[in-house]
């Protein structure tokens, strides 16, 4: 029982930071920074990391580690969906230029970037549309970022649906994005739509300063397919689109601890799919974070980065020519057999 407890403690609470980490109160918002083990006089950027609904940021230490290895120190942003009730992501949208202000001084920094998974996708986007006026916020990446409760950049159905009916009046099947408090969740609907039955505006992205790179999965039984990251991005053809098909939502979290990201929303197709997807992930985080400062080291780091990325690329290409020789000697030695055993009748 107790081996039970302590891999609970484990998966949902850090108790074993990384040397250098601590929790914080910053701007009356809890969160865990991590600075990077610097190979230069000062950080190189600042990133938060937004986490899905309810995840904790146990399950980015991918993520983490890979912004680290760049010199960004990495403030880490846990998503409490029931906290506050109402407004829930504008709110915490807004807290991350609150913690910025405060923390920019203390790293010497002018501008943050942020990499939000699912609603921490959705919050950071929501960051660049309201509470950006200054242009601080250099670069976003949103994995698989799902618009729902409330629908605030695909407001492409009725708000009679968004108010908690689905089609043919039947009630919509149980959420996790939702605040637990169902008054609550109603109510930040409610505020976000305009009258029933007519449709709402759309918050724009387009007039955002930030670099935005959104994932899509194909897979989360949660995730409407009218508020997908694919329909946020016809409504804002500037922002960039990455495909990541046949693998799954929660591929982007690490699969350790009590808790797998595997028994909450799906497999994806296949083991080596999610693998080339969370590779991908990283070299692209890694990426863009490197852009944010290209000079000196920094540079050095991203051409490293990029090389990599290419070799790995070729490298796959490589094996697709290889397969498709052997294929193709495999097929003539099956030809050439053929041909004998007919000649030897």
């Amino acid at each position: 029982m107790e081996r039970v407890a302590t891999r609970l403690r484990s998966t949902f609470v850090q108790e074993d930071l990384p040397d250098g980490s601590a929790r914080r109160i910053v701007a009356d918002q809890p969160v865990i920074v991590y600075p990077p083990r610097l190979t230069s006089k000062k950080v190189a950027g600042m990133t938060f990391l937004v986490t899905a609904a309810n995840m904790p940021l146990s399950k980015y230490t991918s993520i983490i580690s890979a912004l680290n290895s760049v010199d960004h120190v990495v403030v880490g942003f846990f998503v409490n969906v029931a906290k506050p009730v109402r407004g829930n992501h504008r709110a915490k949208a807004e807290k991350i230029r609150e913690i910025f202000l405060e923390l920019k001084g203390e790293y010497n920094v002018k501008k943050y970037d942020i990499v939000g998974h699912s609603i921490g996708g959705k919050i950071a986007l929501l960051a660049a549309a309201l509470f950006d006026e200054e242009k601080w916020i250099r670069s976003i990446i949103a994995l698989d970022p799902v618009d729902q409760t409330p629908v605030e950049f695909t407001n492409n159905v009725l708000s009679e649906e968004l108010a908690g009916t689905g089609r043919g009046g039947e009630a919509p099947p149980p959420n996790p994005f939702k605040a637990d408090d169902a008054s609550g969740a109603a109510s930040e609907v409610s505020n976000a739509t305009t009258k029933r039955g007519r449709r709402r505006k759309n918050l724009s992205l387009e007039s955002s300063g930030a670099d935005i790179t959104l994932t899509f999965t194909d897979t989360g039984s949660f995730v409407s397919k009218r508020h997908n990251a694919r329909e946020i991005q016809k409504n804002n053809p500037s922002v960039k689109l990455v495909m990541h098909r046949n693998s799954c939502h929660m591929v982007y979290c690490d699969d350790d601890g009590l808790l797998s990201w595997k028994a909450l929303m799906g497999r994806g197709k296949s083991a080596d799919r999610n693998q080339l997807v969370r590779e991908e992930t990283l070299t692209l985080i890694k990426e863009r974070a490197l852009r944010a400062t290209m000079s000196g080291h920094a540079a050095g780091k991203a051409k490293s980065v990029a090389g990599k990325a290419k070799q790995a690329v070729a490298s796959a290409v490589d094996d697709l020519k290889e397969l498709g020789e052997d294929a193709q000697k495999k097929g003539a030695s099956l030809a050439g057999a053929a041909t004998v055993s007919k000649v030897m009748g």
